[in-house]
């Protein structure tokens, strides 16, 4: 018996810890940690992240062109065994036969080379050693070339290296700026998340309430049919009420469990967090200057250097095309030593002189107006592109505008539904009041009903508003107007 009760003792002390255990972790969230959650954990902001990575080893590789290389290059085996064509001497005369062939050869070389980006050349300085063996009784053979200097020069061939340095830093400048913009998309996804659930949140306490309000007053009705007070149309009006506001609450429950898992996966949760939100009234008392953002927006917004962009690869292509359309001609100059011998020893001393100068031209002869017509596409794609670029920079400043106006207005919004939403309260209560001492019917009561939830959805959409516009302005503008500080990024941190 003693036994019995003290497990019955411990069992007691153990099922509330075991019950909270089951229970899951309820997470208080107000907007702002929605937002920096997002930003560390959410899938987005892995794929801007990710994105970035790839711009920014994209802008290295251009900056690599600009860098002296070295490569080092070997064939260990070169085995040939075929019959060839040889002349030789016999008697006193050249004489053409066909013999066997049996050669194995070997060479290893080094070059380090320089890119010319003036002129779109190369610079080059190599060396190299290579032994030949006829598989015979003869003894094989070491060549040497010490050292070799040469240049490869395009003379009037398209020089992308001057382009390159023109549009590169200008890509990797804009992919900045897009990872930027793609953070305040991110919040603005995360607002947009975090007041679905604020607005389910509600529902689930204004359906409550309604619940309980519409059962007091259904009894209340109930009394009063007994007493004759009101007809049996009123009493089913009221009976009414309670029912849907019952099957009003239902759904806003199912539809609470709905956001809350949306907002956990955008978070990235893996475990299921109940979360709970704080929504807070006040919001930062911004009036920005309309031409101040068109200024910021022109020197930060992404879609301007994109546009900058666009010109110049379609200037590029101009002139690309025209390079084409003309003679080209290639220059191949080279200056070394080099020198034989049957031991390694002798291969290095005494070397020889070598040069190698070479000039190839290409010269377009007939090509039926193909060069000509390549050329002039290319110019008419570049007047589309500026005339485009135009109409977008024209689209972009109003949208500008008409966004900071809209901004700007939303104090005025939220005051104006702050105001509608105490007024309506306090309206269905009197009503309430009036319709429990019996001077008012139930028609009267549901419009003050109706009224009142309205007005606290249309203020929580307000807030939503205003928050969508304050990350949309920050967006366009990449301007931090509560600072008076442009948006920054320690892009190192993302390239770890």
């Amino acid at each position: 018996m003693r036994k019995n009760v003290v497990v019955l003792f411990v069992i007691s002390l153990l099922f509330p810890m075991l019950l909270s255990a089951q229970q899951p972790q309820v997470r208080q969230l107000d907007l702002q940690d929605v937002i920096k959650l997002a930003q560390a954990n959410s899938l987005d902001a892995l794929l801007a992240k990710h994105r970035f990575r790839s711009s920014y080893w994209s802008f290295r590789s251009y900056q690599a062109n600009y860098l002296p290389s070295v490569s080092l290059q070997t064939d260990i085996v070169d085995l040939s065994r075929s019959i060839v064509k040889d002349v030789v001497l016999e008697n006193g005369e050249w004489v053409t036969k066909y013999a066997p062939s049996n050669r194995l050869s070997s060479t290893v070389s080094v070059e380090a080379s320089q890119n010319i980006p003036i002129t779109g050349g190369r610079v080059y300085v190599s060396s190299e050693l290579g032994r030949l063996d006829l598989l015979n009784d003869d003894p094989a053979t070491l060549m040497s070339t010490p050292v070799s200097i040469g240049l490869m020069q395009p003379l009037f061939s398209f020089n992308k290296f001057k382009w390159q340095k023109i549009i590169e830093p200008l890509k990797y400048e804009e992919a900045k700026k897009s990872y930027l913009s793609s953070m305040e998309d991110l919040n603005l996804k995360a607002v947009r998340y975090f007041y679905d659930l604020s607005l389910a949140q509600m529902n689930v306490k204004t359906s409550q309430f309604n619940v309980a309000n519409n059962d007091t007053l259904y009894q209340i009705a109930k009394g009063r049919f007994e007493l004759g007070m009101i007809d049996q149309g009123d009493l089913m009006q009221m009976e009414l009420n309670l029912l849907t506001s019952t099957d009003n609450l239902n759904k806003s429950i199912l539809d609470l469990e709905v956001k809350k898992s949306n907002l956990r996966t955008f978070l990235g949760f893996i475990d299921k967090i109940n979360i709970e939100l704080a929504t807070t009234l006040d919001v930062p008392k911004l009036e920005v200057d309309v031409d101040q953002a068109l200024q910021h927006a022109r020197e930060n917004n992404p879609q301007m250097l994109s546009m900058e962009r666009l010109i110049y690869e379609a200037e590029q292509n101009v002139a690309q095309q025209q390079a084409n359309a003309r003679f080209n001609a290639n220059l191949i100059a080279s200056y070394g030593l080099t020198q034989q011998a049957s031991d390694l020893a002798a291969v290095y001393k005494n070397p020889q002189q070598s040069q190698r100068l070479n000039i190839g031209v290409t010269v377009p002869i007939l090509d039926w107006g193909m060069r000509k017509g390549q050329v002039r596409m290319a110019k008419s794609s570049l007047d589309v592109t500026k005339v485009n670029v135009e109409q977008q920079k024209i689209d972009f400043e109003q949208q500008v505008f008409l966004d900071i106006m809209q901004f700007n207005m939303q104090d005025e919004q939220l005051i104006l539904a702050a105001k509608t939403d105490t007024i309506s309260r306090t309206r269905y209560d009197i009503t309430k009041q009036k319709f429990m001492l019996g001077s008012l019917d139930v028609l009267k009561l549901n419009d003050a009903l109706s009224q009142k939830d309205r007005a606290i959805t249309n203020y929580m959409s307000a807030l939503r508003t205003y928050w969508n516009y304050f990350y949309n302005v920050r967006k366009t503008t990449l301007w931090d107007f509560e600072k008076n500080l442009p948006l920054e990024q320690n892009y190192d941190d993302l390239i770890r």
